[in-house]
């Protein structure tokens, strides 16, 4: 049987559908997250995707520029630095305001 929540066949050996656990939501749309606490969550992965991005593509990140990630609140800002890591040339260009 098709499972329509991830789309991919689950079923018992016997080939009768794979009962879900009992605390398992319907959907995980369905938690009850609040919009803060999921706005936190973006944020602070992004931050974690821009300090791997860095690592990447520079191997080394100066504290300064470290903090200024590790502060940023703003989620816009924190994905046009995301973007900007694939083009810029140097880790002091992603900080330069493009505006």
């Amino acid at each position: 049987m098709l499972d329509s929540r991830a789309d991919i066949r689950i079923t018992t050996e016997e080939g009768r559908p794979m009962p879900a656990h009992p605390g398992a939501p319907e959907s995980w749309d369905d938690c009850s997250v609040s919009p803060e606490l999921r706005e936190k969550g973006k944020i602070v992965a992004a931050r974690r995707a821009i300090d791997v991005a860095l690592q990447s593509r520079f191997l080394w990140i100066s504290r300064e520029k470290r903090e200024a990630i590790s502060t940023c609140e703003d989620l816009d800002v924190l994905q046009k630095w995301l973007i900007r890591i694939l083009t810029v040339d140097t880790v002091d260009e992603l900080f330069v305001p493009t505006d």
